[in-house]
Order: structure tokens, then C-alpha cells, then sequence
């Protein structure tokens, strides 16, 4: 059987591994918070485009509405059988 040779490091040499990790992660949070920062503004800014695109559609929508009264239909029939 082969035998594995396990190295013996120092305290002093994990803890010099142990603080390059920590600083490995705190950099990739770092760059994570600010993706998430970018893709926040960019969503608020989506939505309040669509809703000024929907409101100019609407106000178009309503603008090509017939206005004034229109004379009743001659289809005009309540329950009991009685024209208005």
C-alpha cells in the first residue's frame, strides 16, 4: 500500500492560509453587493419606464374614445320587456 505523507504547517502558516481565505471571500461579497446594488436601480428604473409607457397608452387609449352621449340602440330591452 502507498503511504500518504501528510506535511506538518505551523499555527502560524494556517492561520496565514485561513486570513487569504478570509480575504478571498470578503472580495467576492464585495463584488456580489454591488451587482446586486446595480441590478436593484436597474429594476426600479425598468418599472418606472413601463408605468410612464402605460400611462402614455392609456392617455392615447381614452383620447380616440367617442365622446358625449350616444342615442340609445334599438336593441335596448330591460327584463320585463320594456324598451328605454
Amino acid at each position: 500500500m502507498k503511504e500518504t505523507q501528510t506535511s506538518e504547517t505551523t499555527p502560524e502558516q494556517l492561520l496565514q492560509m485561513l486570513d487569504a481565505r478570509i480575504a478571498m471571500s470578503r472580495a467576492r461579497a464585495s463584488g456580489a453587493g454591488r451587482h446586486r446594488a446595480t441590478l436593484l436601480v436597474g429594476g426600479v428604473l425598468f418599472i418606472f419606464i413601463a408605468a410612464g409607457v402605460a400611462l402614455v397608452v392609456l392617455a392615447q387609449m381614452t383620447s380616440d374614445l367617442p365622446h358625449g352621449k350616444r342615442p340609445p340602440t334599438a336593441q335596448a330591452v330591460s327584463l320585463n320587456g320594456e324598451k328605454y
